[in-house]
């Protein structure tokens, strides 16, 4: 007869996989279900070879049922999310940087499986209750851990419950940690955005200031000018690179599966649009006026007349030397299809004549001579309006002023204020407080969206959607090829 006693059963702590990454090096896994020492001291736990990290930089413990992250003394801090923290509690997906330049860390988090702890105890618990501590191993809303406790209460009665109260209570502590990390990701995200947006449109301000100066500089020839032109440069350039960075952190383009919508923010900020304060909607809007695009032939063969007369190359050089986005190409398609020889229809402000549309004061303000014919309908071989090299380089400074002066620096106001000049639309704009966080397109679209006149609202849209499809006309069901109209400002 065996007297022998059975086995103990095996109890499994809680295990956290660490994943180290540094220097480009493939990534460590290591694993551990007792606390652990990290720092460059060889006899650590976690041993990182690297100036950034002090011989005893962290440890990671077990305390409240969950595992903390705690800075040493001494050691060069914790990083999470940019800022330095003495403790953060780590979930599966927490990722850390030990000091500011230093290896990344990436946790996850594994609970011993429900089915262990009942056989430990010899009993067989309920499907309501091994959801509710089952919830406990991953951070849930306070909500959803209210709900839980709820139906767990309801459906015990038949069970004695101090025998459950520890699961309860750890079920709280939980979720308590999990809404106030969630609540600290949500601030901290909150704030990054704000400061994206200070320095986007402190960018707006330095770009309008650094035109004005420029301007300066070509009328007066001041060499003192010249200098601190260069210097607005600098500054511009050094906000850019701020902003892309704040845009990377916030994740704005980062595993977006929507390429199509990534292609629309962009050509958003091509245009001086911020992609954060973007209307809820314009998305979808945009890829209706895509479909519009697709309904005739008029994108295509415009955008290969174009090319066969070589105006995409004369359009987009002649915006770029203006600092302008080159994607201003496709407002000529939508004035004229790039057709030289239209002419619109009388109007109370002349008759509009050119691939540029230009009206005969604007034409005569930016260097055009009229012809005898313009009061009538027709091509005037005499009217420069006709000439396509002379009409681009007095509309690419058209543009470039109503860009530094009413449409404050964004590129979609300048839009609606070509289309209908001294009208509707560019009184609208003047009511609008004179800077760019406040005059913008996504501004005007809140603002007046029920008073923009539909005219204006499709010409912008039409404009806007030809722009994003030439980004990358496949993607969007086109079968030409991508126009070379991608620059920097």
């Amino acid at each position: 007869m065996d007297h022998s006693q059975p086995a103990a059963p095996t109890v499994r702590r809680p295990i956290v996989y660490v994943s180290l990454e540094h220097e480009g090096a493939p990534a460590t896994i290591l694993r551990f279900d007792k606390p652990f020492s990290i720092g460059s001291d060889p006899h650590s736990d976690v041993a990182i070879d690297t100036p950034n990290v002090s011989p005893h930089h962290a440890q990671v413990v077990r305390e409240d049922n969950c595992w903390w992250l705690r800075s040493v003394e001494g050691s060069k801090g914790i990083v999470i999310d940019g800022k330095a923290v003495d403790a953060v509690p780590l979930a599966t997906g927490v990722s850390v940087r030990l000091g500011s330049k230093g290896p990344l860390l990436s946790f996850r988090i594994e609970e011993p499986a429900i089915g262990e702890h009942e056989r430990r105890r010899g009993l067989h618990l309920p499907a309501h209750l091994r959801d509710v501590i089952r919830a406990s191993t991953r951070i849930i809303s306070i909500e959803e851990h209210k709900e839980l406790v709820r139906k767990f209460i309801d459906r015990a009665g038949k069970y004695e419950r101090k025998k459950y109260q520890r699961y309860v209570a750890g079920l709280i502590v939980l979720g308590v940690i999990g809404f106030s990390y969630a609540y600290y990701k949500h601030t901290q995200y909150e704030k990054l955005e704000a400061k994206a947006r200070d320095v986007f449109y402190q960018m707006k301000d330095l770009e309008l200031a650094f035109r004005n100066l420029e301007r300066t500089v070509l009328a007066t020839g001041d060499t003192t000018a010249r200098a601190d032109l260069h210097q607005y440069w600098l500054k511009l350039a050094s906000l850019n690179r701020n902003y892309d960075q704040y845009v990377d952190e916030l994740g704005i383009y980062k595993g977006a599966s929507d390429e199509k919508k990534v292609t629309i923010l962009r050509v958003a900020r091509i245009f001086g649009e911020c992609e954060l304060d973007m209307p809820k909607g314009f998305v979808d809007e945009v890829e209706h006026y895509i479909k519009e695009w697709k309904r005739s032939d008029r994108l295509v063969s415009s955008i290969q007349r174009a090319h066969e007369l070589g105006f995409d190359r004369l359009i987009t050089q002649s915006m770029l030397d203006q600092h302008l986005p080159p994607q201003f190409f496709y407002l000529a398609l939508q004035e004229s299809g790039f057709d030289t020889a239209m002419c619109g229809p009388p109007t109370r402000y002349g008759i509009a004549k050119g691939m540029w549309q230009f009206i005969p004061s604007t034409a005569m303000h930016y260097g055009l001579r009229t012809g005898p014919l313009v009061q009538v309908a027709r091509t005037d071989p005499r009217d420069e309006r006709h000439l396509a090299e002379k009409s681009t380089l007095a509309a690419a400074e058209y543009i470039r002023d109503i860009y530094d002066t009413e449409a404050q620096a964004s590129g979609l106001l300048v839009l609606a204020s070509y289309n209908w000049g001294p009208n509707a639309v560019r009184g609208l704009i003047r009511e609008m407080p004179e800077n760019p966080r406040q005059r913008n397109f996504w501004s005007l679209l809140q603002t007046y969206h029920d008073k923009i006149p539909h005219q204006t609202y499709d010409y912008v849209y039409f404009i806007f959607s030809a722009a994003v499809i030439g980004e990358n006309p496949q993607l969007f069901g086109f079968s030409f090829d991508k126009l070379q109209t991608t620059g920097a400002m």
